[in-house]
């Protein structure tokens, strides 16, 4: 026996209320979207013209989108669709179909606003208690972006174009060559002159392209840049693990331990070895920790750089971050600087051998011209008498030095003590540091291997940056439900949409009494 379906013709009453579960959670986003001020978030405003079309709301658009990055659809073409066939989605659009183009504009043209909105949800979550004060942890993961790995240009990849370009135009010239020298050409060899003046031509188009390329990579240089990416203009390529590059965007988030919920982003297009120190001040304020208390920060070998740690320090933030392994392929293990024992006191090195390097007080600016940041190092010395007289003299001060009558010589940058002092903490909270994959690689693996978006829908780093907004909102707001549960989540956003009405009525009432005062002022003058 098989089950009948229903006659498709049969007429029905349709309530889009009854026809939504009531812990589903399109209504999450529906209260979610209603209890934000569009308006004061920089939403644009449509619709103000009498005239023409009527316009559809910030509002409605902004809850399509939530709802389709919630499930996995975040094309503007399919979220068209869904509000037409997706009866949540038409529940929460209220019967509305916007095209595809609406769609897509909306998120191109409020890209400030949606990162304000995942602020605004932040703000929610800590009132409610859902954001740990005490510890966070940073991590950064490489998104690609829409341009491809062709269409990114440096000066070798441009050089090598260009070579071969001249390659290509010697031989064919050559042929040439060797078709005049015969007397009379056949006809074949007039079809190959013909053919070889045709490749010619496109070589000559192509050599114009890499040379208006070669110039704007020249330009980028000026500027400090490397690179160019001719479909998206702020896409660069990013070197990931085993050699690998992505042409994209490298995203800087923020997680807080007791929930993994994110607390701050940025989107960048560069490597995030000098993203530490912004991305944990900017924790402090979401977390709302004071100035004169401390915060740790957990971070993988990325950030071991030097000048963060100096700056995190001095904003009361304590760094656990895995250390980088500052060895000199030249030198032997035994002999590298992390066997010489520095003693503050004395502003000295003690190398193995029992010998004080010491400095002469001078600092020297290291790196400057190259694409790093600039820092001062301090010079440590051994005399030259001294290390020639030395057993490991070979394998400390190597034959280079030896060579031209010097001694083992030491650097210490300014950043040292902070690099130091970072080691022993990660050494003393080996277990806290532990818990930094959990904490901050948690949503990474979620977005990009769960969910699937390891690449993004739009150009230019403010867009991207507008569209990880999204992603980060429905984010925590899938975080909050599995906390809280769709009901409980429900009733919270209520209180707050009530408290946000309560004060917008006291507001008015102040208003209103002051009004009244100054007519009452006013009418004692007259």
């Amino acid at each position: 026996m098989l089950l009948a379906g229903e006659n498709r013709s049969q007429l029905q009453m349709l309530c889009l209320e009854e026809s939504v579960a009531r812990d589903s959670f399109v209504r999450v986003v529906d209260a979610f979207v209603d209890y934000l001020n569009l308006n004061q978030l920089g939403f644009t405003e449509k619709g103000k013209s009498k005239e023409g079309r009527p316009a559809f709301s910030s509002t409605s658009l902004l809850k399509l989108y939530y709802y389709g990055y919630l499930n996995r659809v975040r094309s503007s073409r399919r979220l068209e669709r869904e509000a037409k066939t997706n009866i949540e989605a038409i529940w929460l659009m209220q019967g509305l179909k916007p095209c595809y183009k609406t769609i897509a504009d909306f998120r191109k043209e409020n890209s400030r606003a949606l990162k304000k909105s995942f602020q605004q949800l932040n703000r929610f979550l800590k009132s409610e208690g859902l954001l740990n004060e005490t510890v966070v942890a940073v991590d950064g993961s490489k998104f690609r972006g829409q341009n491809s790995k062709k269409n990114n240009y440096n000066e070798k990849k441009v050089k090598d174009h260009l070579g071969y370009i001249d390659r290509q135009v010697a031989k064919y010239l050559s042929d040439l060559d060797m078709l005049d020298e015969k007397e009379k050409a056949e006809d074949g060899d007039q079809e190959n002159c013909l053919a070889i003046a045709e490749h010619l031509e496109q070589l000559r188009n192509r050599r114009l392209k890499y040379e208006g390329l070669e110039q704007r990579v020249k330009d980028a240089h000026e500027r400090g840049k490397t690179q160019i990416s001719t479909t998206d203009p702020d896409a660069r390529a990013l070197p990931k693990r085993m050699g690998l590059v992505e042409v994209g965007y490298n995203v800087v988030i923020t997680a807080e331990r007791e929930n993994k919920l994110i607390t701050n982003y940025e989107t960048i297009n560069e490597h995030d070895r000098y993203a530490l120190s912004k991305a944990s001040r900017k924790a402090k304020v979401v977390l709302g920790v004071e100035a004169n208390t401390s915060l740790k920060v957990l971070a993988d070998k990325g950030f071991d750089t030097g000048s963060e740690l100096k700056k995190c320090s001095e904003n009361n933030i304590t760094t656990i971050v895995a250390p980088k392994k500052r060895v000199s392929a030249r030198k032997e293990v035994e002999f590298n600087k992390s066997q010489f024992a520095y003693d503050e006191s004395l502003d000295a090195y003690l190398c193995p051998a029992g010998e004080y390097l010491k400095s002469n007080g001078k600092k020297y600016n290291k790196n400057r011209g190259k694409l790093r940041k600039a820092y001062r190092v301090k010079h440590y010395k051994l005399p030259f008498s001294v290390c020639n007289n030395c057993v490991h003299r070979l394998e400390c001060a190597g034959p280079a030095n030896l060579k031209n009558s010097k001694g083992r010589y030491v650097e210490r940058t300014e950043y040292d003590d902070y690099v130091d002092d970072n080691i022993e903490r990660v050494k003393y909270y080996k277990e806290l540091y532990r818990e930094r994959q959990a904490i901050v690689e948690h949503p990474f693996g979620t977005i990009k291997r769960g969910w699937g978006y390891d690449y993004t829908l739009v150009k230019t780093l403010p867009k991207v940056s507008g569209e990880f907004g999204i992603i980060f909102t429905v984010y925590n707001l899938r975080r909050a439900i599995t906390i809280f549960g769709v009901k409980e989540l429900l009733e919270r956003l209520g209180k707050g949409i009530c408290s946000i009405l309560e004060a917008f009525m006291t507001r008015i009432e102040a208003i209103w009494r002051e009004i009244i005062f100054r007519e009452k002022m006013l009418t004692l003058k007259l």
